[in-house]
């Protein structure tokens, strides 16, 4: 299972490093071949990004090292994926 931490936004202290992990954690929630666990990837993004928009100084920096932490899981469950592909969904 997918476990996708929080995350900041834009507005907060660093946004030339959120961002493009933004960027990439949408990009590998997409390669996912599983519909119902590429919606709540992307979902779980988008959610973590908005709720922490507004961190700044540390907090800021401790949430991009963790989204950085999750791109390389959701890397790896993209890649587990492939290896395993699943029947397509009615959904796709």
């Amino acid at each position: 299972s997918i476990q996708l931490l929080p995350l900041q936004h834009r507005t907060m202290a660093n946004p030339s490093a959120s961002l493009p992990l933004l960027r990439s954690l949408l990009r590998e929630a997409r390669r996912m071949n599983d519909y119902n666990f590429r919606s709540y990837a992307i979902r779980r993004v988008k959610a973590g990004f908005s709720v922490n928009r507004n961190l700044q100084g540390e907090e800021a920096a401790a949430a991009i090292r963790d989204g950085e932490e999750q791109l390389q899981v959701l890397r790896r469950q993209v890649v587990l994926g492939q290896l395993y592909p699943s029947s397509r969904s009615v959904m796709e």
